[in-house]
């Protein structure tokens, strides 16, 4: 009776075994990264019909999956090009390009918080330039990875008008399976995490030099001002409103014109109040990130002996042979310093700047 039982159910099993081999063909037949997208498709697929908000789980592992499939496929044309002379000089240039921004952002923070030049500074220079790298070069490395993917449609439409003469070889390897599909899946989550990506740098606050420095880009190449351009698009916007409102005022339709307009003012409101939200978390960013780098300049960076006279319970940084910097530590919740430029009274000099009693 036992061996009868698997023919019973032979018929009725061979759909499901037969589902099951072309899956599994299927499957072998893809690469690494096509796994990835058909895996990081099919979380979103879930997400999407489950109707579950955009900070869910699903979105982010499938953004990971995307994220490394992307590597996959680009991380031979980058060595490929790395080998090359001229490729070798584009990559250093364009990391050379960043490495100035963020060098020159690091010395503005030091500025910021000691009010000197930061050369006086070099270690705490350094230290700023370490925290203010990973966001520079991570955030530029993925988002040109995902610009890349944007000009997928030319790619395609190239491939295809190759298609008919048997040249389409030449872009893929020969075991590469459902190129055009893949295109199509690559691009569309080359806009899937240029989103989520953008979502995220603006939520953690890390958006404020990297959106500084491409509007920068952007104003450079077009000539044109993007805060007047939309400082005059708001104003246009709202001089129609002003002619809309005027127009229909007194006729059947005010209702209908004056519900637009408060939905209009509603969806205003939401997005200055995600605006609002976004300049306090970068607010909330650098001040973590002065709060750090002030620590190591008061605990490392300074000194608490030295030829010139020191205040009792403060440190000092000796600018040149004239001037040094006083840190005091201001105990509080939380912790303030005070830096003040004040003159180097030693042995030799400064002995016309010390206080001296008033003689009555």
């Amino acid at each position: 009776m036992k061996l009868a039982l698997p023919n019973a159910l032979q018929p009725a099993l061979s759909p499901l075994i037969k589902i099951q081999k072309r899956w599994l063909v299927f499957w072998h037949a893809l690469n690494v990264a096509q796994r990835c997208y058909f895996s990081a498709t099919t979380l979103c697929l879930i997400a999407i019909f489950n109707e579950l908000p955009e900070d869910n789980s699903l979105y982010m592992a499938a953004s990971i999956l995307a994220l490394i499939a992307m590597t996959k496929e680009f991380w031979p044309r980058f060595i490929h090009l790395w080998e090359s002379l001229p490729g070798k000089a584009v990559i250093l240039l364009f990391y050379a390009f960043i490495a100035n921004y963020a060098l020159a952002q690091a010395a503005g923070m030091v500025n910021d918080i000691t009010g000197v030049n930061a050369d006086h500074l070099p270690y705490s220079h350094n230290f700023s330039m370490l925290l203010s790298v990973p966001t520079w070069f991570v955030t530029t490395s993925i988002l040109l990875l995902i610009l890349l993917q944007l000009i997928q449609p030319i790619y395609l439409f190239v491939l295809m008008l190759l298609r008919p003469f048997g040249l389409h070889k030449w872009w893929h390897s020969p075991d590469y399976q459902y190129p055009v599909t893949t295109g199509l899946v690559r691009f569309f989550f080359g806009l899937f995490l240029l989103y989520q990506m953008a979502v995220f740098i603006s939520s953690t606050g890390m958006s404020r030099g990297v959106n500084s420095f491409l509007r920068h880009i952007v104003e450079g190449f077009t000539g044109q001002s993007i805060q007047v351009n939309i400082a005059m698009q708001e104003g246009s916007e709202n001089g129609a409103e002003r002619t809309t409102i005027d127009a229909v005022a007194g006729s059947a339709v005010d209702d209908v014109a004056q519900a637009e307009l408060a939905e209009k003012q509603a969806e205003l409101q939401e997005l200055q109040i995600q605006l609002s939200a976004f300049e306090k978390n970068a607010d909330k960013y650098e001040r973590h990130l002065q709060n750090v780098l002030t620590y190591f300049i008061y605990e490392y960076e300074s000194d608490s002996r030295s030829r010139c006279e020191i205040t009792p319970g403060t440190r000092i940084i000796e600018l040149n042979d004239y001037e040094l910097l006083e840190i005091t530590k201001i105990e509080g919740e939380p912790t303030r310093y005070e830096f003040v430029v004040k003159p180097c009274i030693s042995a030799a000099i400064g002995h016309q700047f010390r206080a001296t009693p008033d003689s009555r």
